[in-house]
């Protein structure tokens, strides 16, 4: 596949992902990228501040309409700036992959954390937002965005310490979530959708129950808590066996650990915190399908 997305790759990120076999990251054969996806891309990139600011900040913004729900925009520029400049050595690499078509229009992006795992021999991409244009849908851009978010985050893992990148996790609404009738169906197809492409629910197991082990902290001041849930989808390479029974408290804790180094407002991650911390308690880490999880 590096042969397939040579001439689309910019120059930062062909750099980056140097020496890395996208083919082998991939779980879409390359002859049907070659027909079905390459021909409505004009390039992919690693998204800078002033990129993400006037060619994605609307088509996020469009994709995530609720505030609740969708980090402010300024949060994620400053962000990208520091990242690009070099003053995050300290803090997991924050990244932005963008694709845009032949008019330099963005069709989607994956915006996501690459998160340290204690222990010093995992690191996790964090996959915040994914999201494509309506004309794109149908077209596996999603595919290609998991694919590059996965070689980039095995980039920046080399660069840690030659560290294991196991899955991707992001966040999701359980299946049946929703305000109305329309939503909550909408939820059902979304579930279904991720576990086609290989994506498996994280739940606390309590007493034959299930509960999610995921609680996002309010992202302002003020902000409630929101209840989403986890799922990860494994690495086509992940490089040695893992078990999420191993490792669900140190993800949670980077998870944590980062929202903190980010700054997002702490007594909002000290409540998200102790709600997810009770709920492990006398309770095992699982992996299941993901369409067929009920949280109670």
């Amino acid at each position: 596949m590096a042969g397939i997305f040579e001439p689309k790759l910019a120059p930062a990120l062909r750099t980056h992902l140097e020496g890395i076999d996208l083919q082998a990251l991939s779980r879409i054969d390359s002859s049907r990228l070659a027909s079905r996806t390459i021909p409505s891309i004009g390039s992919i990139e690693l998204v800078n501040a002033h990129d993400f600011d006037k060619k994605y900040d609307a088509l996020y913004i469009k994709a995530f309409p609720k505030t609740a729900e969708r980090e402010r925009s300024d949060l994620i520029v400053a962000r990208l700036a520091a990242q690009f400049a070099g003053r995050r050595t300290s803090l997991a690499p924050y990244r932005i992959v963008g694709i845009r078509d032949a008019e330099d229009e963005a069709i989607g992006a994956a915006q996501f954390s690459v998160l340290p795992i204690k222990g010093g021999e995992f690191t996790v991409p964090y996959l915040q937002y994914i999201y494509v244009r309506g004309e794109n849908r149908r077209q596996d851009m999603s595919e290609v965005l998991h694919t590059i978010t996965l070689a980039v985050a095995v980039a920046d893992a080399r660069q840690m310490g030659n560290r294991i990148v196991p899955f991707t996790v992001f966040e999701t609404e359980p299946p049946g979530y929703g305000e109305d009738e329309e939503s909550r169906a909408f939820s059902v197809t979304r579930a279904q959708v991720h576990s086609k492409g290989g994506a498996v629910g994280v739940v606390l197991e309590k007493d034959g129950k299930e509960v999610s082990p995921h609680v996002q902290p309010g992202l302002e001041v003020g902000d409630s808590p929101l209840s989403l849930m986890w799922a990860v989808r494994q690495s086509p390479l992940p490089g040695r066996e893992w078990r999420i029974e191993d490792l669900g408290e140190d993800l949670m804790a980077a998870y944590y650990q980062s929202s903190r180094d980010e700054g997002f407002p702490e007594e909002n991650i000290r409540l998200a915190e102790s709600i997810v911390k009770e709920r492990c308690r006398g309770s095992e880490w699982r992996l299941m399908p993901l369409d067929q999880v009920k949280f109670h």
